[in-house]
């Protein structure tokens, strides 16, 4: 009985927490929100992108929230700084390099599911295993960031987009 009702509070918390975020967009002027649409639109444009990591999803377990991981695109090149929860198969001893690397990309597919929203689908391989992303950013910033591995369970991350990416040697 305490555990559902510690779920119920938690989900009641976390409805909340999004209702609340959602509506700092409202403070935005229509010509704020065209500038942030549009500065989104061409670092996607360029393959010049940084999503800054603040929750993280396992397969199996909650939410985790988390601070200083990312995400960035430049070029053909990966940059994963992600924390990883979950199982994992076959890795080397130690856990390896995990979901911190830095990897060439080998395959990079866009498309749009919906108006408001692109969706990226690369491949990449950092030497110890082989992994799709698939990130799908919203007109606003926020970003979804699905992983699926050969070696590793399936994990989820959400953030937002960057319209001016950090100096890479601060994180």
């Amino acid at each position: 009985m305490r555990d559902t009702m510690r779920r119920i509070f938690l989900f009641v918390i976390a409805i909340t927490a999004l209702t609340l975020s959602g509506c700092g967009s409202l403070r935005m002027t229509p010509e704020e929100k065209a500038a942030v649409e549009a500065q989104i639109a061409e670092n996607m444009d360029n393959r010049t992108y940084f999503i800054d990591v603040d929750q993280v999803l396992p397969r199996r377990g909650s939410t985790r929230h988390v601070t200083n991981y990312s995400l960035t695109v430049n070029g053909d090149k990966l940059i994963s700084h992600l924390p990883y929860f979950g199982q994992a198969w076959n890795i080397p001893y130690g856990g390896g390099k995990g979901m911190s690397f830095e990897s060439k990309i080998s395959d990079y597919i866009e498309s749009y599911p919906k108006p408001d929203r692109r969706q990226i689908t690369l491949a990449t391989n950092n030497g110890e295993d082989t992994f799709v992303f698939v990130i799908e950013v919203f007109n606003n910033g926020k970003a979804t960031i699905d992983v699926r591995s050969r070696n590793r369970e399936p994990i989820a991350y959400y953030g937002m987009m960057s319209t001016t990416p950090p100096d890479q040697s601060e994180r």
